[in-house]
């Protein structure tokens, strides 16, 4: 076995060189995979963050000005639509069980 490849390890605090044979396997995380999967996380996050905000505004638009009532039902239903996904993507049950009961309530207002 020929050890004439130039790789080498620390072993025991001595660097031993390693046989030619030798492979060292890189998970795909380590290969500059990460920084894409990292990206596309935050990228996620912001707009679900983007979603949360907008349904915020949305629900309390129709507050401040007066809506006729198609209007003001789709506002509510966008935005408790919105506040809805971010509930479920945080797993914040509480705000799930109200906004799931605003969604339900603005549609039942609109259609009876």
């Amino acid at each position: 076995m020929s050890i004439d490849n130039g790789l080498q390890i620390a072993h025991n605090n001595k660097i031993v060189p390693l046989p030619d044979n030798y492979v060292v396997e890189i998970p795909a995380n380590d290969a500059g995979a990460g920084a894409g999967a990292a990206r596309e996380n935050r990228l996620i996050t912001y707009l679900l963050e983007g979603v949360g905000w907008s349904g915020s505004i949305l629900v309390l638009i129709p507050y401040i000005f007066t809506f006729e009532k198609s209007i003001d039902f789709a506002l509510n239903t966008a935005g408790a639509s919105g506040l809805l996904i971010i509930c479920i993507k945080s797993r914040q049950f509480q705000s799930i069980a109200i906004n799931a009961a605003w969604l339900i309530g603005g549609i039942y207002k609109y259609f009876v």
